[in-house]
């Protein structure tokens, strides 16, 4: 991938570059991104926004919508923080991450996915959570912005819920991590996720801490087969990782997903109403049937190591807000 990413894109000649204050910030920030034209704008003016952020780094890879127009004007409003890299064809996530940190020379690095949108305030808590001795990765909490008057907004809702659950017994992180520049490693190109970060890291003795303070809002599959397709995607992946890494993600451990969940229907409000018992009756079908075709793959042979486009999660995650959506 470096080959083919070697060449930063040319900012447009109709697109002048304006002066630019030093930033002091000492996270850089890396953003792999595939066709998030809807969010990309928001999200690098949240970045922008957080005085702790001293560089970004956008790798966008195979983008055939608005997002590489987008950031080349926001770089030319920025041209000392931000740097934009284009790969013609997609390599896989793992790909971009990997090419972005090796172009960052800050104390500590924020991988940040292109479909998401950080609260106000979450890049400082995962950057301060580093500060703590021993602690080489910290994570934050995503949340949907799905409207939950629906089943599968529903089950975007209890999957990002359980997660939570789960990080609070043992870090289970994504969509939003921060490292210490001097735990960075390069991630082979077999894994498909951050999951992999811990495996790595925890094996040559950092600690990982989730931060749940820190928000990050996120758009989960807004069909059946969309989220059959992104769970599915995504299992595959952390069976590849257990059996190669010899590490296994909290949502593997069936046992302690089932207190939790049951935990959850417990306490969550209109959790034992019919219809929140049976929308949450097909989440649960959904993912068993999501697993059992990761099984299947895994068994195959099958890695997914550039996983296709879930088309219901690019739309902006800008709206949080206004859904009227809130964390506990």
């Amino acid at each position: 991938m470096a080959e083919q990413l070697k060449t930063e894109l040319r900012l447009e000649a109709a697109l002048p570059a304006r002066t630019e204050t030093a930033r002091t910030g000492t996270a850089g920030i890396v953003v792999p991104t595939h066709n998030d034209g809807p969010n990309i704008g928001p999200l690098l003016g949240r970045l922008l926004d957080e005085p702790d952020v001293g560089e970004i780094v956008v790798v966008a890879s195979g983008c055939d919508d608005g997002t590489i127009a987008t950031v080349t004007r926001i770089a030319a409003a920025h041209p000392a923080t931000v740097r934009l890299y284009v790969e013609q064809e997609r390599s896989g996530k793992v790909s971009a991450v990997n090419f972005g940190l090796a172009r960052l020379g800050t104390p500590v690095v924020v991988v940040v996915s292109g479909d998401v949108l950080p609260e106000r305030g979450a890049i400082a808590k995962v950057v301060h959570a580093l500060a703590e001795p021993g602690v080489g990765l910290a994570g934050g909490r995503p949340m949907p912005v799905n409207a939950t008057s629906s089943a599968i907004g529903h089950a975007a809702h209890l999957l990002w819920r359980l997660h939570h659950r789960l990080a609070l017994h043992r870090p289970k992180l994504g969509e939003m991590i921060a490292l210490r520049a001097e735990a960075v490693v390069t991630l082979p190109g077999t894994s498909v996720d951050e999951a992999c970060f811990q495996a790595l890291l925890e094996g040559a003795g950092w600690r990982s801490v989730y931060v749940p303070d820190a928000i990050v809002w996120n758009r989960g599959p807004g069909t059946t087969a969309d989220f059959v397709h992104q769970r599915r995607q995504i299992h595959t992946g952390h069976l590849w990782l257990r059996r190669r890494q010899h590490y296994v993600v909290p949502s593997l451990r069936l046992g302690l997903l089932g207190r939790e969940l049951w935990a959850d229907i417990r306490t969550e409000p209109k959790g034992l109403r019919p219809r929140q018992l049976a929308w949450t009756a097909a989440a649960v079908g959904m993912e068993a049937w999501a697993r059992l075709l990761a099984r299947l793959d895994y068994l195959q042979g099958k890695e997914n190591h550039v996983w296709a486009m879930v088309e219901s999660t690019k739309a902006p995650t800008a709206d949080a807000h206004s859904l009227g959506l809130r964390h506990s």
